[in-house]
């Protein structure tokens, strides 16, 4: 169960807080297994027809997941009288939790599109995106059931941070293929650094909610605050340790 103080309140509606937390953690580890199939497909090779039904189907989970819980959402709403801050954080959260199936599916049509790969160092920094971005799925549901509140927080603020730095380093790529070395590769290759930002931010944004209220969600420039986001790691090991 979170530990954010969003569903407070003695009353136990049908739509219980556990009822919507755990709808929207499914819809993240649903999330995270369509978008590493879906960038074996464009960077490793796989076959986009041996997972097609599989990505298809998480695609599909996703909506359905997003779709649930908005109606636990309504329930709770009904039971207690009122929208209160907590139902409003969810939904937004929950709409960047589905986008985050969108880009997996972005990234999976690019692939199976039989174009020819990425190669060379573009290849390798996509390739390190990818494990980043596991990672930072594997690391914000962790945060999610974090019981200690101000461990959740710092954990938060750090992979903010590790998203800020992954989104901008898709950026100067993206430049860089577009306007410094346009080859053939240029424009996949770019579309697969958006697709990875926009994921990038879309989990920033989840986890924005662990450290700010309602009304600043998404907006965490005072939090990168120092940060150096220029410094290039994607010939190496990524930013988190």
């Amino acid at each position: 169960m979170f530990k954010f103080n969003w569903f407070g309140g003695k009353q136990q509606p049908k739509a219980t807080p556990e009822t919507v937390e755990e709808i929207f953690l499914e819809m993240l580890r649903t999330a995270q297994r369509e978008f590493t199939l879906a960038s074996d497909v464009a960077l490793a090779g796989t076959e986009a027809a041996s997972v097609k039904e599989e990505v298809l189907a998480a695609d599909k989970t996703i909506n359905q997941l997003e779709r649930d819980l908005r109606k636990a959402l309504v329930v709770r709403s009904a039971v207690h009288g009122v929208v209160d801050p907590e139902c409003l954080v969810m939904m937004s959260i929950a709409k960047d939790a589905e986008r985050l199936g969108d880009y997996s599916k972005n990234i999976f049509d690019l692939g199976a599109m039989d174009l020819e790969p990425p190669a060379g160092g573009d290849k390798e920094r996509l390739l390190v995106l990818k494990s980043s971005i596991e990672k930072l799925f594997t690391q914000t549901i962790s945060t999610f059931v974090e019981e200690d509140l101000a461990k959740a927080k710092e954990q938060a603020k750090a992979l903010i941070r590790e998203a800020a730095w992954l989104a901008h380093q898709c950026e100067a790529n993206t430049e860089r293929l577009l306007l410094d070395e346009p080859t053939r590769r240029s424009a996949p290759d770019a579309l697969l650094y958006r697709f990875m930002k926009r994921m990038a931010s879309h989990l920033r944004n989840i986890c924005s909610s662990i450290v700010q209220a309602v009304h600043k969600l998404d907006f965490t420039s005072k939090l990168l605050k120092g940060v150096n986001l220029d410094i290039d790691l994607l010939d190496g090991e990524g930013y988190l340790e």
